[in-house]
């Protein structure tokens, strides 16, 4: 990977967490069972989210691979974060907003399909399916980490808001676990190989399984009474999930390879 890919690496980071979390919060929100203190917090938070990702976007070098897409790419990512302040606006005025938050999400996952389609990689279908995978890991586990707060001050809230955010995250984890041994198997072995393989396991185990293990332990302790268990081990969850999306990134943009 060239220096001059690095800022797309930041600006899939601040994309799939970004759209991942509106789009978990869309449909949560759609569902029911979280506070107001909660939704609006998010929507600040997602605001400053976009705006950061705007900034990435202007940041962006010409002349690799994935500067083919700005045509297309940048009206995206600009859009996508129109819809971030308008889901804000909608927050405080109190106006129906999950269909929005949802729509806004899934065009940030549009954003992320067309940098895929840009190059960089051997086998664009397996990296757009990796940064969507990606994209739903981060939202899930920030959206579930930042919630269990919530039960902290309000312990009489239900859990199922949480166990559904928890319970998304793990198909997830597992999806991606499948889709790396794809990717080896079908595009190539490079990543396992040379001098990138000992970050191409710890994608794999820090990335993928150490997040799954947490997230079935935070599921497992939110039988109890108090959840504040489960939100210490979603705190480990998003790092380690963290870590993987620009590690899994990187070695897209080193290797060819979508892991």
């Amino acid at each position: 990977m060239q220096i001059e890919a690095l800022p797309y690496v930041n600006w899939i980071f601040w994309a799939a967490l970004t759209s991942g979390t509106l789009l978990v919060v869309g449909v949560t929100e759609l569902l029911g069972g979280t506070t107001r203190g909660y939704r609006l917090f998010m929507a600040w938070l997602l605001a400053a989210f976009a705006v950061i990702l705007v900034l990435s976007e202007l940041a962006l070098p010409p002349g690799v691979a994935a500067s083919g897409t700005a045509d297309l790419r940048r009206p995206l990512t600009m859009a996508f974060a129109a819809g971030c302040i308008a889901y804000l606006v909608a927050s405080l005025a109190r106006w129906p907003r999950a269909w929005l938050a949802i729509a806004t999400g899934t065009l940030g996952l549009v954003a992320l399909v067309v940098l895929a389609a840009a190059g960089g990689t051997d086998s664009v279908p397996l990296f757009a399916g990796q940064l969507v995978l990606a994209a739903l890991a981060l939202g899930a586990v920030n959206a579930a980490m930042l919630l269990g707060h919530w039960y902290l001050v309000t312990p009489k809230l239900s859990p199922t808001p949480l166990r559904r955010m928890m319970w998304l995250l793990v198909g997830v984890l597992v999806v991606q676990a499948l889709a790396f041994g794809l990717a080896l198997a079908l595009v190539g072995s490079q990543p396992i190989e040379g001098e990138l393989g000992w970050l191409t396991w710890l994608r794999l185990g820090a990335g993928i399984l150490l997040p799954l293990v947490a997230t079935v332990l935070a599921i497992l302790a939110s039988r109890a009474a108090s959840l504040q268990a489960s939100t210490g081990l979603l705190y480990i969850g998003l790092a380690l999930v963290m870590a993987g999306s620009i590690a899994g990134a990187s070695l897209t943009y080193l290797t060819g390879v979508p892991v």
